[in-house]
């Protein structure tokens, strides 16, 4: 009997497919105070403060061994991967270690690494007090990127343009806390365009990699939904950034996982952002699976189990003749929703191969907006770079959304995104 403990934050709720994997036949959960109630009868779960405290998420998982030894530690999300690694190496359980995932989650420790192993990356420095962060901006020049050095979701990520912007920065907290206390300062790369890398690691080989475009640079487009589309494998955008991939994957160590690299395109050249150990955000797995045929979440539980990464026969792609296969995560704003594009609406645009909506007409949206909150998502096919880049402008074109505010009176003011404002870059 396969024993896994999953560990996840208050902000995740994990998919059913995650907590009803078919390979995992007695599933424990540690998690955050206040949250155990959103798991199902028959999952038990641990509780504690924070997640970020890896000696309280390790005590949770000693009591879940005591009760029934553990096979394996599910991470598949940012927040829960430090405390992930830290279990695995105190309890002697496969999957990444506590030195492999600090160097794909702490983004100073990943960046250092990855210059030195001859990747260019943009400048940057590490920080950990106020003091040093304002100093390293100054040696940098205004305007620059300052970020926690453990964090996803482009969450407290941002372009400070002066002294002014940064104490506000900090004063909000943004980087520097006492679970959280190095910051990332970085030089603002000029973006031409953004790739994202997704793959599979077995045996310290990667056996799959895909790499798609965003539309827009994502910082850019918090809360706007974003949009990307995978690159055929011998679209030179794919050769060069899957090479970035498979160098950063050797100097990170990485044996066997999935991944999701960051990629800047500038003027002068190509400049790695990060690299998680994780699969993507939103829909990105499920774009992949529509196209490849590879499920990234299966690949996570399977080599977090120490099994092999693909099963034996793997399904089939659903639409493996897509040369350009597209998605976008639909936008969403804080409020209660009083109106939203139908699914059956948007199925109806040209090359749309699902449509589905997460939210409708009543919810509300309240909490931390990021990079990859959506309100649905909207995968298209295309034959042609260009047509697959019209047809994901199409989706956002015709998909609106208003909001009022919540506990607003009868009559209430409305927020209105139409994606057709939204400026895409040229190819």
């Amino acid at each position: 009997m396969t024993h896994a403990v999953l560990v996840c934050s208050a902000v995740r709720i994990p998919s059913p497919r995650l907590l009803d994997h078919p390979l995992i036949d007695r599933l424990s959960v540690v998690t955050e105070h206040g949250h155990a109630a959103r798991y199902p009868e028959g999952v038990a779960v641990e509780t504690v403060g924070s997640i970020r405290d890896v000696d309280e998420v390790l005590a949770a998982a000693w009591r879940i061994a005591g009760r029934c030894p553990i096979d394996g530690v599910l991470a598949p999300y940012e927040v829960g991967l430090p405390a992930a690694g830290y279990v695995r190496t105190v309890l002697g359980l496969t999957g990444p270690d506590l030195h492999t995932v600090t160097l794909f989650t702490n983004k100073h420790v990943m960046k250092q690494r990855l210059s030195r192993a001859g990747l260019d990356l943009m400048p940057f420095a590490g920080a950990h007090s106020d003091a040093q962060v304002r100093a390293r901006a100054e040696e940098f020049g205004w305007p620059v990127v300052v970020k926690p050095a453990y964090g996803g979701g482009s969450k407290d990520v941002a372009v400070v343009a002066d002294a002014a912007e940064l104490d506000a920065w900090l004063a909000a907290g943004g980087g520097l806390r006492p679970d959280n206390p190095t910051a990332v300062v970085e030089r603002p790369a000029k973006v031409l365009t953004e790739y994202h890398c997704d793959g599979v690691v077995a045996d310290g080989q990667v056996r799959f990699v895909v790499t798609s475009c965003y539309l827009e640079p994502v910082l850019g487009s918090i809360g706007r939904g974003y949009g990307t589309y995978q690159l055929p494998p011998d679209h030179p955008g794919h050769l060069a950034v899957a090479e970035l991939h498979a160098t950063a994957v050797a100097a990170l160590g990485l044996r066997s996982g999935v991944t999701h690299l960051e990629v800047f395109a500038t003027p002068d050249g190509l400049r790695v952002s990060e690299i998680a150990c994780r699969p993507g955000g939103g829909a990105i797995p499920a774009a992949i699976e529509l196209r490849h045929g590879v499920n990234m979440l299966d690949a996570c539980v399977r080599t977090s189990l120490g099994l092999p990464a693909f099963p034996d026969s793997a399904p089939a792609p659903t639409h493996p003749d897509a040369r350009y296969l597209g998605h976008c995560g639909l936008a969403l704003r804080p409020g209660v929703i009083t109106e939203i594009t139908s699914e059956q609406e948007l199925a109806q645009l040209p090359g749309v191969l699902r449509a589905g909506l997460l939210r409708g007409v009543g919810d509300e949206i309240a909490g931390h907006i990021y990079s990859a909150s959506a309100a649905g998502y909207v995968h298209v096919g295309a034959d042609t770079e260009q047509e697959v880049r019209d047809r994901l402008a199409a989706v956002r074109a015709r998909y609106r959304i208003r909001t009022r505010p919540a506990g607003a009176p009868t009559e209430p003011r409305v927020t209105e995104s139409r994606a057709a404002s939204l400026q895409e870059p040229s190819s």
